[in-house]
């Protein structure tokens, strides 16, 4: 099974330095990396930053050029001493990442320490170091553009073996719109979400106010004009890009946003739309549960085109393997069967669930040989029984000698 490493040396640091002692320091092609953790993790860092670069940018397309230095990032290896760094500079902590912008760019940098969740430093890692990325080209961008898409790639995967970097869409806040959405059209007259003049214009003191409306909106915006089937609402997305200047004040981007490219949609038609859209974003535990019930009504069609959607979404994950290995086997393809039988082991699964399938999908390809060495490799639990009984079956019907337990 290829396996996907994130921020991996982490792990291997024993001995961690206290703040205050020298930095190991590393380069790359956009980035300066300052780490407690030493020079070969710094060099890490700003290896797999520069990926992620060029994931956002292949959206926004910004000159290289016009970066009048290396983003900056300084890891602490504790909380205690990021704490301590940000109190020296800004006077307060923070409970996340902080990116400490200058008028003088050279000054500017990412501040990010250690966390226990390493899966969550990723994730964070990301989001934050978008927002480094697009305040780097663009000083004052709008809050939506800006968290919207920090957001959008949060899910995204660096895999240091081959050094590249794979976008996942994050849909995590999909559920939490589609409630608000639900919730406006039952009433009203008390709506929960910002309109979209609204959003287009929203201030850090009013999305705070409203912090999860506003994650899930933005988010759900961004989304809607990347993928929406309609190029016109694509065209928005670019539009808007283009109309950002890299000196304008916040304001004067919104405006410009608008202008360019908002102001020639209808607001009713583009809400309907919008909101049609994000009713249809399927998350993956909705995708599993469509899946299921299209398998147990015998629709292996719709199944397996759903499952396959799901192990898009989470490639990670053995449910919809396990579920395309019983769909191959409904067919009779058993040896697609058995491909996604083990590719569910390699991802996690039962490896009793698994073995018994494997059992049974050979027994059906009149391979009683693999079938027992299946199925002999259960020797307790709730699939013992089942093996123990079709072994019983199997030697009955044939010569082959079968293993005592």
């Amino acid at each position: 099974m290829k396996k996907i490493v994130i921020l991996s040396l982490i792990l291997i640091i024993i001995v961690l330095p206290a703040f205050g002692q020298s930095m190991g320091m590393a380069k790359s092609n956009n980035y300066r990396v300052f780490s407690e953790l030493g020079t070969e993790n710094a060099e890490y860092v700003a290896t797999a930053m520069d990926q992620y670069f060029k994931l956002y940018n292949q959206f926004f397309h910004f000159n290289e050029n016009d970066l009048e230095s290396k983003l900056q990032i300084r890891l602490f290896s504790t909380k205690t001493g990021f704490d301590d760094y940000l109190r020296s500079i800004i006077s307060e902590s923070s409970s996340s990442y902080v990116y400490l912008q200058y008028k003088n760019t050279k000054k500017s940098e990412l501040v990010i320490y250690v966390m226990d969740d390493l899966d969550k430093m990723k994730r964070t890692l990301i989001h934050h170091g978008f927002v480094q990325f697009l305040k780097s080209f663009i000083k004052q961008p709008p809050l939506w553009m800006q968290k919207g898409f920090a957001v959008y790639f949060e899910k995204s995967i660096y895999n240091d073996k081959d050094n590249t970097v794979t976008f996942q869409e994050n849909l995590d806040w999909a559920v939490t719109l589609k409630k608000y959405i639900i919730s406006d059209q039952k009433d009203p007259l008390n709506q929960k979400l910002f309109s979209i003049p609204e959003l287009l214009t929203l201030d850090s003191g009013s999305a705070n106010k409203k912090i999860n409306v506003f994650y899930a909106e933005s988010w759900g915006l961004v989304s809607f004009l990347i993928n929406s089937e309609y190029q016109e609402y694509n065209r928005v997305l670019w539009d808007s890009l283009s109309a950002l200047k890299a000196d304008a004040e916040k304001k004067e981007n919104e405006a410009a946003v608008i202008k360019s490219a908002f102001k020639w949609t209808d607001n009713n038609t583009f809400l309907s739309d919008f909101y049609f859209y994000a009713g249809s974003v399927k998350t993956f535990n909705e995708l599993v549960q469509d899946g299921i019930k299209a398998y147990s009504e015998g629709s292996l069609d719709e199944a397996e085109r759903t499952f396959i959607k799901a192990m898009i979404i989470n490639e990670s994950n053995y449910i919809p393997y396990y579920y395309m290995g019983l769909i191959n086997y409904s067919r009779k393809d058993y040896s697609m069967a058995e491909y996604y039988y083990q590719t569910t082991t390699e991802k996690g699964g039962n490896p009793d669930l698994i073995n018994y399938a494997l059992g049974v999908n050979s027994y059906a390809d009149n391979n009683s040989e693999d079938a027992v060495f299946y199925l002999s490799k259960i020797s307790s639990g709730e699939y013992y029984t089942k093996a123990s009984d079709l072994l019983a079956a199997i030697s009955s019907s044939s010569e082959l000698p079968i293993k005592n337990k």
